[in-house]
């Protein structure tokens, strides 16, 4: 367990902490000079080969940034009281930080109980026991404790072991993450990063990617807890040695992942504004984030109101200037940035790609709604009643893994297509409309042959639309003429001007060496133009073939050609000069024809042979 301190600037939290370790977290020169706690302290105690993590955070306000980062939502909380002050405004705004970030256990600590009275220790047990009400610490202990004395040391180091023991393990799911707050070079080692792991498990020796940025780096070395380890879980803080990536690159506000994380600037969040905040939030307000020990400036965008009051709860989007490594679920926390004071934070819903719609369009807002369940099944269900998802965003916006995102999807009845799900119901509906929509158009237009894939059916997205209707002429639902898709029972009506041209070319037509466009024009006395548009429309109706850009085919004779093909490519390689010689049909003809059936799938052309690779029948 690791537990995080705060409290007001001088209220005893570094001295509590060495009480409880003998371990003094104040390392850096200007803190001992000041006597101030200004950057993340570290310590630990130990007890029968379990380990408590100690993180000693800045009361000062100028290090408000600090102390942010020390704290994630899996941690303990031990907010620290003087006795003789009580509660302070920093103590106020401390336990607001550790709440908007997550946090939802804890102790309380009366420290320098040695230094006041009786009567004044009990009237600031009081004030606290008033100052945490309606908070996550409402029912926490408090402890009456004094680092010069040791009084209630024991008794706080029992509380703090007691609580360890009623945590349970920490499920090692979804992708690693790790955010880093320190990094340094070690003489013979190299690259060590520090860290919470916010999420997954980490192996050691592996291999993990930076963010932002996107460097892998491998994993030399690991310790957890200040001890040698060969993995590290979500909850664990953990040193790791990295190969691969300079301490230029590694700072704080980096990150280790499992993945490589797209690196995203919009995230909508649960905002709650704070109850004390002195006025109302306006939308585009400037803003300070600060995610785990990322930090960003932002602006804050409402997304159903131009302004949110003090206490209220509403959707908001932040964009950043920097990238964050937010997912699903985690907590940000917001300051303003004139006030330079905390205002509010909230739950990250869902990252947001880039899109051409505007903010609030209806359209961009809908998925945001599945996204406030905190439940996989039930936010998965909710998008999916929407209708398709796009998996591969879904899963990394929820940071799953393979394995996690399969059983989750595994509840549903699903149709799964080139990276995204559709409810099967939906898929089943929209075959019935496309059906319904052909039926329609059959009825509407009787000369028509039948319907072209590139006109869809209104309401069915229309990147699925040609796989509905290949499905549905696979079953025999649906049969495909020239390109148009129609009813087994529908046949066209051909119009009388079609069927009198028909009439004209079919005989002329019926033979293996099939006259050009222009030799045909000049048979019949018509004008090349108004032949070309004609044999096309026959074409498109099925009672012709187009095998090249002069010349056309009755299906029967090119069914034969075909056949004779597939019979001479048996019995030896098929070369233009066997084909043109077997079949009497001239070369630039036999040309035209074999290209035909190489582009219908029928033949494979292999340098100057071919080889028949589709079925007998031409399609």
């Amino acid at each position: 367990m690791i537990v995080t301190l705060a409290g007001h600037v001088d209220h005893g939290k570094t001295s509590l902490i060495r009480a409880l370790t003998d371990v003094d977290t104040d390392v850096l020169p200007e803190e001992k000079r000041r006597g101030l706690t200004i950057d993340l302290g570290f310590a630990y105690m130990r007890r029968d080969g379990d380990v408590l993590g100690f993180v000693d955070v800045p009361g000062h306000h100028r290090f408000i940034h600090n102390m942010v980062a020390g704290v994630a939502a899996m941690q303990f909380a031990l907010l620290v009281v003087d006795a003789g002050d009580g509660p302070m405004p920093q103590t106020r705004e401390h336990l607001q930080i550790l709440s908007l970030s997550g946090l939802r256990r804890g102790l309380v600590a009366l420290t320098k109980c040695d230094q006041a009275g009786r009567s004044r220790v009990a009237a600031a047990e009081a004030e606290v026991r008033a100052g945490i009400k309606g908070t996550f610490l409402e029912e926490a202990r408090i402890l009456r404790t004094s680092a010069v004395t040791g009084a209630g040391i024991v008794e706080l180091r029992q509380a703090l072991w007691s609580a360890a023991d009623r945590l349970a393990a920490n499920a090692a799911q979804g992708q690693f993450r790790l955010a880093v707050d320190r990094a340094f070079n070690i003489q013979g080692a190299g690259l060590v990063v520090t860290g919470t792991v916010h999420a997954g498990r980490m192996a050691h020796p592996g291999e993990l990617h930076v963010f932002p940025g996107g460097e892998v780096v491998r994993v030399r070395g690991l310790r957890v807890q200040d001890g040698p380890a060969k993995s590290a879980i979500a909850g664990d803080r953990a040193a790791v040695n990295l190969a691969g990536v300079g301490l230029d690159r590694m700072a704080r506000g980096r990150w280790l992942t499992q993945r490589p994380m797209p690196e995203r600037h919009n995230f909508v969040i649960d905002l709650q504004v704070l109850d004390d905040f002195p006025r109302p939030v306006r939308h585009w307000l400037p803003v300070h984030v600060y995610h785990a020990t990322s930090h960003s400036t932002a602006r804050l965008a409402l997304l159903h109101s131009t302004k949110a009051l003090p206490g209220e709860r509403q959707e908001a989007e932040i964009i950043t200037e920097e990238p964050l490594c937010a997912r699903h679920g985690d907590h940000l926390v917001l300051r303003d940035q004139s006030l330079d004071r905390t205002l509010g934070g909230g739950r990250v819903l869902t990252d947001m790609a880039p899109s051409p719609l505007r903010r609030r369009h209806p359209a961009r807002l809908a998925p945001v709604s599945a996204f406030r369940h905190r439940h996989h099944h039930d936010l998965i269900d909710a998008l999916l009643n929407q209708g398709p998802v796009a998996l591969a965003p879904l899963q990394n916006t929820l940071g799953l893994l393979d394995a996690e995102l399969t059983s989750a999807l595994s509840a549903f009845e699903l149709v799964r297509l080139d990276g995204e799900a559709v409810l099967k119901k939906h898929w089943a509906q929209w075959r019935h409309d496309v059906l319904a929509f052909i039926r329609r158009h059959h009825e509407e237009k009787p000369t028509a042959p039948g319907v072209s894939p590139n006109l869809p059916a209104d309401g069915i997205p229309t990147r699925f639309y040609l796989h509905i209707l290949n499905e549905l002429v696979v079953e025999g639902r649906l049969r495909r003429t020239a390109g148009a898709y129609h009813l087994p029972s529908h046949t066209a009506a051909t119009p009388k001007e079609e069927r009198v041209l028909f009439d004209q070319v079919r005989s002329r037509l019926d033979q293996d060496q099939a006259p050009s466009l222009g030799d045909l024009a000049k048979a019949l006395g018509m004008p090349l133009g108004q032949l070309e548009a004609g044999l096309g429309a026959l074409a498109r109706r099925g009672l012709l073939v187009q095998v090249s850009a002069k010349r056309f085919y009755l299906p029967k004779r090119l069914q034969a050609i075909a056949s004779q093909v597939a019979t001479l490519a048996e019995e030896a390689p098929l070369s233009v000069r066997r084909f043109r010689d077997s079949t009497g049909i001239g070369r630039n003809i036999a040309i035209e024809l074999l290209e035909f059936l190489d582009r219908k799938g029928f033949t494979k052309r292999t340098g100057d042979v071919r080889t028949v690779v589709g079925k007998r029948e031409l399609r």
